[in-house]
Formats: structure tokens, C-alpha cells, sequence
């Protein structure tokens, strides 16, 4: 399910949904237009709550194209 870029903010609170990390919880902790795109696409980026990952593994980015986002459901 996509979630439209404007419902993002910084701060909030998602659930993860690819691979491993699969159901982790998350802060979206920054949003930013792609520097190389001519097209709508942003970069997110989550941090996880789990202190048992390694720093390496905190963060990860997602890609937003046509100002929106999959791979992550807001938090309620």
C-alpha cells in the first residue's frame, strides 16, 4: 500500500514492511528531494527503535517516486 509523500513527517512514527526488518517500528528522521532526479523523488529516511541492531543497521532509505511512498505504513 503507498502512502502519499504530504502524510510523511518528520518525527513520525512507521512500520517497516520489506525483508528482515519486516514489522520493526521506526521514526521517518529525514526527507529530502533526490539531488539527481528531474522528477518528483524523495529520499526518506527511518531510524529503528531496536537497540539490538548494529549502527550500520539503524537507518534505512526509502525512495518516494511520483511523491509516493511503499514500504512502510504510518503508525496509529
Amino acid at each position: 500500500m503507498a502512502i502519499p509523500l504530504a502524510d510523511l513527517k518528520i518525527g513520525q512514527r512507521v512500520t517497516y514492511l520489506i525483508g528482515t526488518r519486516n514489522g520493526m517500528s521506526a521514526i521517518v528522521t529525514s526527507m529530502r528531494k533526490s539531488p539527481l532526479s528531474l522528477k518528483n523523488t524523495h529520499i526518506i529516511t527511518l531510524t529503528f527503535d531496536d537497540d539490538s541492531l548494529p549502527p550500520h543497521l539503524k537507518t534505512q532509505e526509502l525512495i518516494s517516486y511520483n511523491s509516493l511512498v511503499e514500504g512502510c505504513e504510518i503508525e496509529f
